[in-house]
This record gives C-alpha cells, sequence and structure tokens, in this order.
C-alpha cells in the first residue's frame, strides 16, 4: 500500500518547485478504535487506505496547491503504519516416513512409500517493522537513533533508503517508530522531496513526537447494526466494515445491492448515481443471468476529483477501475471547476460508472472469470451508451468515446480480423501500439451484434453472445469442480490455466460453424453506416 501510494503521489505533479505555503497549525484527531491520537497538519488531507490494507492505519498528504505551478515537484505524505505482535509459528517436527506396503501389493497400496519433497516452512507473519518494509514497500530501515522517550515503548528514529534509485526527482524517507515489546508497532513513515526535507522533518517530528497511543478500544459496531436492523438490506456485517473503515469527510450512501462511498458535495450526482446503478444492474441481469445467487454487496468509491482517485491508487490514463481484489468499482467526479464555474462532466462521469459497473457485476455472475476482453472491455463500452431515464434503461446509444475511432479504422480498412482479435488474451489487447484501437473495435462488434437488425435476424449470428456466456459458465464451474476434487481449488495459477482454457472452450462454442469473414464483412457495413447524433 505505501509503495503503490508512493508512486502514484510522487507522479501527480512535476512542476517547478516554488516557496512552500506556510504550515497552517494542526488539528486533533482521535481515533479510538486505533489507539491513536495525534495533530494533524492543516496543510495535510487524509486520503482513504485500500479496502484490503493490513497495516497503514491512516494515510496523509499535503494539499495540493489549485495552481499547478506552485505545487512542489514531489508530494509530501505520511502513512501511520499499526503491526501488531504475532509470534512465530513453532516449526513443524518432520513426519514419520509410512510403512511400507506388503511385498505383493508394492506400488499398489496406499501404503507403499512416496519420495516426498520437504515443505518449505510458510514465511513468517509480518509481525515486525523490518518485515513490513521488506514486503511491502520500496524503502529499507537505514540509520537509526533513539527518538523521543515514551512510557511503555521504545521509540527509534530511522532514514529510509531506496532500494531502487530511479530517474525521477530524488525522494528523501524518515520514519519514527514506536515498540511496545510483545504487543504491537506504531510507526510514523513519509516521505518528501528533498528540498523539502528540513521542512518537512518538523512537522512529521511534531506529529510523532506528540501523538497518544494507547489500547485500541473495541469496534463499537453497536449504533451501525442497529440502524441496518431496520433497513431490510442484505450484507449487512459489509456494510458496517465497509463504514467503519471511512475516512474522516467521507460519506455512504445504501442500496439494495450497493454500498457507495464518496468525497463530493455534488448531491444531485450522487442522487442520480444511486438510482442509475440499480437501473443498469437490472439491465445487466437481462443480458447476463448470474451463474448462481449473488449475495455479495458491491462496494463504489467516487472520489472528489482526478488528483484523490490517482492517490488512491487509480491506473495512469485511467478514468475508473474495477479493483477485483478489494472488490471495490473506484472512479471520481469528473466535473470540473473553471473560474468559478462548473462544466459539464456528468456525462463523462456516468460513461465511466456504466462501464465499469459490468465489470463489477460480470465478476459475481460468472463466477469470478473474466471473458475474453473484446466481450468484457466491449460490453463495458456497450453499457456506457445507457440511457437511463427514471429507473429504467431507455436505450443503448452509441459510445461517444469509441464511435470515431472505430468508423475512422473501417473507413481506412485499418481494424483488427475478427479472428484475430476474438483470441486475444488480455496482453495482446492491451498491447500498447493497438490498445485504443482494441478498446473501439471491442465495442462496435458488441454494439453491432446486440443492434444490428441482420444480426437479429440470422439464425447463427443472433446466438453468439449468449452461447459464449453460457459456455464459459459452464465450462469454468466444471473445471472449478474438477480442481476441488484434486484439493487445488485455491490454487491461483490452476484457476488462471483453467479460466484460460475455459475461454477457448466458449469462443469455440460461439462460433462454431460461423463465416467469421462474412460476420466482419456485415459488421463494417454496418459501422460504417452508423450516424452519432449528439
Amino acid at each position: 500500500m505505501f509503495l503503490l501510494q508512493l508512486l502514484s503521489l510522487t507522479l501527480v505533479s512535476l512542476f517547478p518547485s516554488l516557496a512552500p505555503a506556510a504550515q497552517g497549525g494542526y488539528s486533533n484527531e482521535k481515533y479510538p478504535d486505533l489507539g491513536i491520537e495525534l495533530d494533524r497538519p492543516r496543510d495535510y488531507e487524509a486520503i482513504p487506505t485500500q479496502p484490503d490494507e493490513e497495516f497503514v492505519v491512516l494515510y496523509y498528504a499535503e494539499k495540493l496547491d489549485p495552481d499547478p505551478k506552485k505545487r512542489r515537484k514531489v508530494r509530501p505524505e505520511l502513512s501511520v503504519v499499526s503491526i501488531d505482535f504475532v509470534p512465530d509459528p513453532v516449526p513443524k517436527e518432520p513426519e514419520p516416513t509410512p510403512p511400507p506396503a506388503p511385498e505383493d501389493e508394492e506400488g499398489k497400496s496406499k501404503a507403499a512409500p512416496v519420495e516426498r519433497k520437504p515443505e518449505a516452512p510458510p514465511p513468517p507473519p509480518t509481525s515486525t517493522l523490518q518485515r513490513w518494509f521488506e514486503r511491502h514497500t520500496g524503502w529499507e530501515l537505514g540509520r537509526s537513533e533513539p527518538g523521543k522517550p515514551r512510557a511503555g515503548w521504545t521509540s527509534t528514529v530511522y532514514t529510509l533508503t531506496q532500494k531502487q534509485v530511479g530517474r525521477g526527482e530524488r525522494l528523501v524517507g524518515w520514519c519514527h517508530a514506536y515498540v511496545q515489546e510483545g504487543k504491537r508497532t506504531v510507526a510514523f513513515v513519509a516521505t518528501c522531496g528533498v528540498a523539502d526535507f528540513k521542512e518537512q522533518e518538523k512537522i512529521w517530528s511534531h506529529i510523532a513526537e506528540k501523538a497518544e497511543l494507547s489500547e485500541p478500544e473495541g469496534q463499537d459496531v453497536t449504533k451501525l447494526q442497529q440502524k441496518y436492523a431496520r433497513s431490510g438490506l442484505r450484507g449487512i456485517d459489509y456494510r458496517v466494515k465497509v463504514r467503519q473503515k471511512m475516512v474522516r469527510g467521507w460519506k455512504a450512501e445504501d442500496t439494495e445491492n450497493f454500498i457507495v462511498l464518496y468525497h463530493t458535495n455534488d448531491q444531485p450526482l450522487i442522487r442520480t448515481l444511486l438510482a442509475d446503478i440499480e437501473s443498469i444492474r437490472r439491465e445487466y441481469i437481462k443480458l447476463f443471468p448470474p451463474a448462481g445467487e449473488i449475495n455479495a454487496v458491491s462496494t463504489v468509491r467516487v472520489c472528489r476529483d482526478r488528483t484523490e482517485y490517482m492517490a488512491y491508487g487509480g491506473p495512469p490514463g485511467s478514468a475508473g477501475y474495477w479493483n477485483w481484489v478489494a472488490e471495490e468499482l473506484v472512479f471520481y467526479d469528473a466535473q470540473v471547476k473553471e473560474k468559478g464555474k462548473r462544466s459539464s462532466g456528468d456525462a463523462n462521469t456516468f460513461i465511466v460508472l456504466y462501464h465499469e459497473a459490468f465489470h463489477q457485476y460480470i465478476h459475481y455472475s460468472a463466477g469470478e472469470v473474466p471473458p475474453h476482453s473484446w466481450f468484457n472491455e466491449g460490453h463495458g463500452d456497450y453499457f456506457s451508451g445507457a440511457d437511463v431515464v427514471g429507473s429504467k434503461v431507455r436505450k443503448i446509444g452509441l459510445n461517444p468515446w469509441r464511435f470515431g475511432y472505430i468508423q475512422r479504422a473501417v473507413n481506412e480498412n485499418k481494424f483488427v480480423p475478427w479472428k484475430d482479435i476474438i483470441g486475444f488474451e488480455q496482453p495482446e489487447y492491451y498491447r500498447s501500439d493497438r490498445v485504443g484501437l482494441c478498446y473501439a473495435q471491442g465495442w462496435s462488434m458488441i454494439y453491432f451484434l446486440r443492434q444490428s437488425p441482420v444480426v437479429q435476424k440470422h439464425p447463427q449470428w443472433s446466438k453468439i453472445l449468449d452461447t459464449y456466456f453460457n459456455e464459459l459458465k459452464l465450462d469454468y464451474s466444471r473445471n472449478l469442480a474438477l480442481l476441488e476434487t484434486q484439493g487445488r481449488k485455491d490454487d491461483r495459477a490452476a484457476k488462471a490455466a483453467v479460466g484460460v482454457a475455459s475461454r477457448k472452450h466458449a469462443l469455440g462454442k460461439a462460433f462454431d460453424g460461423i463465416d467469421i469473414a462474412a460476420l466482419e464483412a456485415e459488421w463494417a457495413s454496418f459501422i460504417s453506416k452508423l450516424e452519432f447524433k449528439r
């Protein structure tokens, strides 16, 4: 987490550094559930940690100047790391050799001797600061000196050393750690540019030395549970857990299938989002009946702006993403303030929402196996053209981000042949020299197969998408069951391999007997005649 956020933050703004703004004082913040009370610099803002983050409990970064020219080359940041002590496991005693089989059954009996490779012991738990730095960051603990004494804690201040130094702006790392022997470690870990270190070190030292550390209070969930008890909503434990991790300043709203976290004051946007996301989900279900009942509650996070989105871990060049590991859909309010006025960014916000929400839905609907990229990304972009009115999807229109690109490619005969693109795995689809074309073409293929009157009347072409999806679900389910009988249901490499096999199986079934050249020709004709009406 610390390394991921460090990398994203240091790239936020590479502008000439001017004199830093004067420190605006401190605001006292109490986190009884963490056993931490600290002074937050008013020039710093809290940024949410990822839902699956285990050790970084609080994360702050200096507020960005509205004028990009006045921003520092490297944004100062500080993470509060809390590590509970867990003793290392006691090494296992070697297992006895199984008894030999009877002579006449040698090689057949279950008791026959088996040559066993010694099992590698599991890695020890992350119970020390040194292990956390080794496993989760791009830094190493360097020179140390005793810190300000604190009763019951060992206090140490470290300089940090980067494991790999890149070509960009040089960074300085700093850490003040408090260790309660046999119980826990609380560390204040910070970075900034070299030129800003003296100024920032004073701020960081104030935070660490003035912090009050105590026994964490038990999470008081009674009020939240009472709130949900009368709601009739499912997934109450999950919803409570999500709300407990909210950073100050963020808010949450619940719908039947979602919990939406947001850090924007645009209430009309949020009200529309809450209605639309349920409406578009009903549209997903019509076209993609789930493999089984979907009990999961989905999380949607709306960051305040693009800067906050990137700080949270948004991939470069993206406007939103589905984090399948944390099971969270993340995007941002695309409205932009210009000279006191707000531009019309709502359309872009909902284009991203409808696209990424499809990935979130298909993750559960298909049994957690991603379809081929043309199908997956193509449908995400297809739903981005949804026109939602009230509580219904009135129609699916053209995607303004993809239409012009693919129409030009078709007219210039510069598209990817269908026989190739339908088999692309994600690395091929995302190849840097054609990813834009692949996205545009993937959308156009789905739009054609869903909207073309010729396809709808064709006995084979009209079944391609349904056949693909149904065969993918069935084959993947069969393969998972087989892995389970082999004791490999949690083997990620094996699951990835059967995912590839299931995609190939589904593709073969969907396009069995299809004249792909004829299909491609009809698609090209259809796309070339489309007109985009604003």
